[in-house]
């Protein structure tokens, strides 16, 4: 539960700092709301990891890896250095994707723990 608690809360700061730097409302207590939602994350993550089985752990590391690049891609656009394809709505686009991913990640994790997926979910395929 608090690995999926974390990803949710990494993903909700995520989101609304894109739309803080959108709005060009940073703040230094804007910025350490994702940094501590990306720590808690990590420390969350870190203790999965010794307990998940194979199954959950690629789904875990599949979404670390997707949360770690839409992260950069809004630390670079408030950088006013963004990538070529890292614009507020080409960012805002990956939060779809996110969400997918989140809902495939979260039926193996409920599979796995023999609860079978929610009604419209679908395992994720790989990171």
């Amino acid at each position: 539960m608090q690995v999926n608690a974390s990803f949710r809360r990494y993903r909700t700061q995520l989101i609304n700092f894109l739309w803080t730097v959108h709005k060009g409302a940073v703040t230094p207590d804007e910025r350490e709301l994702v940094e501590e939602a990306r720590r808690d994350h990590h420390s969350v993550l870190a203790e999965a990891q010794m307990v998940a089985s194979a199954a959950v752990l690629v789904e875990l590391d599949g979404m670390t890896t997707a949360l770690s690049r839409v992260y950069r891609r809004i630390m670079f656009l408030e950088e006013g250095n963004p990538d070529p394809d890292g614009s507020f709505n080409e960012i805002r686009t990956d939060f779809v994707q996110l969400w997918e991913r989140w809902e495939g990640m979260r039926a193996v994790m409920r599979a796995d723990l023999g609860l079978g997926s929610v009604a419209g979910e679908s395992p994720a395929i790989g990171p």
